[in-house]
């Protein structure tokens, strides 16, 4: 297979993305001229020696049609044998392809099967014909359905999963995230947020260990296999894993995949995944990934050359490949898991669904990079370059990350010292409108203005709220209102307003929720910044322990929605308390 693909190029997309690095490098062995393009001016595979050349084109999700255009103009330079898109962001623009002859050049899976595979619900229809064992589902569909306890036939806590992970609302193209509901109100709320895109899949949670399996198929029949085990998952409740280890192939895995792959007659590389429980051998599948996964790079490490029997399932539709893959090695994607110790160490997750690992695990997970036997996505001595390129970012990103913080915490010292030094005060007692700021308009900055409306209507002050989303006139948050009602405050018939100079040159006193907030009034209007104080600091009187910031509650817990609440409640009545007039006096009497 050395010499295969001797003086051909193949064009890569998605160049920002690691698993196109790994293909880049596989191919080159093949003695392929390999071309990188991205949406990004300078994605991480530039870097490497094994790329000839890099290549721009348009956001496929903001600028789809233009993206489109793009890739036809590449096909019809007629240079490239292959155009290999890597993630679904390029590949489900790519399905729209009518000619039959432009799909022609691109690497992926029949549309048909595709369309089976990118929509949850329709893998899961598949799964139950053929009689494969699934998590407990429910399809919705009616945009404005509300579940309740009744019906919604489901163990909590719920997963809920976007139908497919590249919604499309109102002309827009976005990346939807899974995500994990614990009562029925919450889950209501995201179904708020996703319903919009498309259907949504609920499904009762799982407890297992992820397992993929990694496959090449040839119209139905798999020509090979390899099974990965996650050992660290971000985020911590599941997700794309940044460590994993190669494991011996679960024959009861590989059949019900190979039950999948003829059903739909695949052809082309895939990862089944399943939930995995090794005490009662039992599985659930839980998706199919068309096309190359995140893990990729383990998957070559241990010999599973997915990229190299690929190109040469596609250019001359067989696989010679037969070495199996090697079992135990290791292979972590350096900054995400740094970032999976950050949110280990700081126990960043429900403790409902995840078990954290002990600080000896935690040691003795970080010393197996010294194991022969492990890897790293990018870092490679033959291939040096993109792996300091890598750890440069890693490293920018902590300093950025070093330098935000003390500016935010010098900036919450200058907001405690405004409060204690009589500063506040002395603006409110002689203001005639105050402004209160966060994001949507539609939670926090909202329910303070109704709650000052219905705690203190007689005041001499003009309370307004606004927002930074550009979208105006949208009602209240459902489920703020529900808790917005346990403390006697209306919030139906509510209509956002979104932040204009007009308004912040009108106020004399501006409250905003958050330290970003702060930051993105005062580049839009510099002028306010003297007028500006974070509102979760009227409560806090000698010290900055607590929560002096009020989180967003959007599409959290209820709980998460009390508790922004009762600190909404607090801080504004500490402001009302600080404007004295004998008319508020009487107001609060």
């Amino acid at each position: 297979m050395q010499n295969i693909g001797q003086y051909e190029t193949v064009l890569v997309l998605d160049g920002d993305m690691v698993p196109s690095l790994t293909i880049a490098r596989s191919l080159t062995q093949l003695k392929v001229d390999v071309v990188i393009a991205s949406h990004l001016p300078k994605p991480l595979a530039n870097y490497s020696r094994t790329v000839k050349q890099c290549l721009l084109y348009p956001d496929p999700l903001s600028r789809t049609d233009d993206f489109i255009a793009w890739c036809r103009t590449q096909i019809a330079l007629n240079v490239y044998r292959l155009i290999i898109p890597v993630t679904e962001r390029t590949l489900v623009p790519l399905m729209t392809l009518s000619n039959a002859a432009d799909r022609e050049r691109i690497a992926m899976a029949p549309p048909t099967a595709l369309a089976v595979a990118l929509f949850k619900s329709r893998t899961l229809e598949l799964a139950e014909r053929l009689q494969i064992p699934i998590p407990k589902s429910q399809l919705i569909t009616t945009e404005h359905a509300v579940i309740t306890a009744a019906n919604l036939g489901l163990k909590l806590p719920v997963v809920i999963k976007p139908g497919c992970s590249i919604g499309e609302h109102a002309f827009t193209k976005k990346q939807l995230q899974v995500s994990y509901a614990f009562d029925v109100e919450t889950v209501n709320v995201k179904l708020q947020q996703y319903l919009p895109y498309g259907p949504v899949l609920l499904q009762e949670y799982m407890i297992g260990q992820g397992i993929g399996i990694e496959l090449i198929a040839n119209h139905g029949e798999i020509r090979y296999a390899f099974q990965h085990l996650r050992l660290h998952e971000v985020p911590l409740t599941g997700g794309g894993s940044s460590l994993r280890m190669s494991v011996a192939i679960e024959p009861c895995l590989l059949a019900t995949a190979q039950k999948l792959m003829k059903a739909l007659h695949w052809h082309g590389v895939a990862m089944v995944e399943f939930k995995w429980d090794p005490q009662t051998q039992t599985f659930a599948l839980m998706e199919i990934n068309g096309r190359f996964w995140g893990s990729l790079p383990l998957a070559v490490a241990a010999g599973a050359d997915f990229p190299a029997m690929l190109y040469e399932l596609l250019t001359t539709g067989i696989i010679t490949t037969t070495r199996p893959a090697k079992i135990g090695v290791m292979c972590r994607k350096l900054d995400r898991d740094l970032y999976w110790y950050e949110q280990v160490l700081r126990h960043d997750a429900p403790s409902e669904l995840v078990h954290f690992p002990s600080r000896w695990q935690l040691l003795r997970d970080s010393l197996l990079v010294f194991s022969p036997r492990h890897y790293f996505d990018v870092q490679s001595w033959r291939d040096p370059l993109p792996g300091i390129i890598d750890i440069g970012r890693i490293i920018s990103d902590y300093y950025y990350r070093a330098l935000q913080l003390w500016h935010h915490r010098y900036w919450l010292f200058q907001q405690r010292r405004a409060w204690r030094s009589g500063q506040i005060k002395a603006l409110l007692q002689n203001a005639k409108q105050v402004l209160f700021v966060c994001y949507g308009n539609i939670n926090r900055s909202a329910f303070a203005e109704r709650y000052v409306a219905t705690v203190a209507p007689k005041t001499h002050l003009i309370i307004r709220s606004a927002g930074f989303h550009h979208e105006t006139g949208r009602a209240a948050d459902p489920m703020m209102i529900n808790v917005a009602r346990q403390v006697g405050v209306d919030m139906t018939s509510w209509s956002s307003v979104c932040i204009n100079s007009d308004l912040v040159t009108a106020s004399d006193v501006i409250f905003v929720m958050e330290y970003c907030h702060y930051k993105q009034l005062i580049a839009a209007l510099p002028r306010a910044k003297y007028k500006t104080f974070l509102l979760g600091m009227a409560g806090i009187k000698d010290s900055l322990q607590g929560a002096v910031e009020i989180a967003d509650p959007f599409g959290q817990q209820r709980c998460q929605y009390e508790n922004c609440v009762q600190s909404l409640v607090l801080n504004v009545n500490y402001v009302l308390d600080s404007i004295k007039t004998t008319q508020l006096h009487r107001d609060k009497q």
